[in-house]
């Protein structure tokens, strides 16, 4: 199975957007290690003050968020093509009435703010849907000050191979389009230092973390629920509850003794600056 991390997904050609819309309200408890990895993505900014904040794919903003706790922000402009989660977005901001915030449903590849208006873009676990991750990277150095920090973080490079395998195994077509989007959404080290390079931006540290995980077989289900329903927006509603229900049955066949299941999860994370 191809690497690429241009390459579509076989059978994959529903908009991701539609996961996300159905499921904002509940993304943030399903996707918790994502919290928790862009809790570590905005430690590892420099330290220094970042005014004007741009979210690219900011879903329901808890990056941005973690940004505003770390202090100094003054503006955001948040973009993402689920109305739903923008409006999450919106609650979170609301506490903080000091912000001017705009959260406008936008592609990544047309944010829409004008040239060197961001001291940060940051875009956390969603570089890996957008259509086309160079024009995505293209567009964020574009809204970059000079000296400015892009902070991106993406599945890695091999971030989930042994559910792979393991639902490769399964030989149901359907439920392997759930492997094919696993694969397909790697980002690796490599290719995004060079795509960091190529926007001209200096990569300031290029890194990815592997985690091992031992959780409950419905908790991963949940979340490949929270995220991957795009997978079969295609098929009749019956037909993709029956999806979803086998890919639950999946992960509840692959639990240990113990009844928990095992996985891991790599993630990339990228820090790079614009030239002064």
């Amino acid at each position: 199975m191809s690497t690429d991390p241009t390459d579509a997904v076989p059978g994959a050609v529903n908009d991701p957007a539609e996961s996300f819309d159905r499921s904002a309200r509940a993304y943030e408890q399903l996707v918790a290690l994502n919290r928790a990895g862009s809790d570590r993505l905005v430690r590892a900014l420099p330290d220094e003050r970042f005014a004007r904040v741009l979210d690219v794919g900011c879903g329901t903003g808890f990056a941005t968020m973690r940004a505003v706790e770390r202090g100094g922000v003054t503006e955001v402009v948040g973009v993402d093509p689920s109305p739903p989660m923008l409006e999450v977005f919106a609650e979170h901001l609301a506490g903080h009435p000091e912000i001017t915030a705009d959260l406008r449903p936008a592609t990544a590849d047309d944010t829409g703010v004008p040239d060197r208006w961001a001291d940060l873009v940051i875009c956390t676990m969603a570089l890996h849907w957008m259509p086309d991750r160079p024009a995505a990277i293209r567009e964020m150095a574009r809204a970059l000050r000079p000296g400015g920090v892009l902070a991106i973080l993406a599945p890695g490079e091999r971030h989930d191979r042994p559910t792979v395998d393991i639902i490769e195994d399964t030989g149901d077509p359907l439920v392997i389009r759930l492997a094919q989007s696993i694969v397909s959404n790697e980002i690796p080290v490599t290719w995004l230092t060079d795509q960091l390079r190529d926007v001209g931006l200096t990569p300031l540290d290029v890194w990815a973390e592997t985690r091992m995980r031992v959780v409950s077989p419905d908790a991963v289900a949940d979340r490949m629920d929270a995220v991957a329903t795009h997978l079969w927006a295609d098929l009749p509603a019956e037909e993709q509850a029956d999806v979803l229900r086998r890919v639950r049955a999946t992960f509840r066949e692959a639990a240990g003794p113990d009844g928990l299941y095992r996985y891991q999860f790599v993630k990339t994370f990228a820090i790079a600056r614009a030239p002064a």
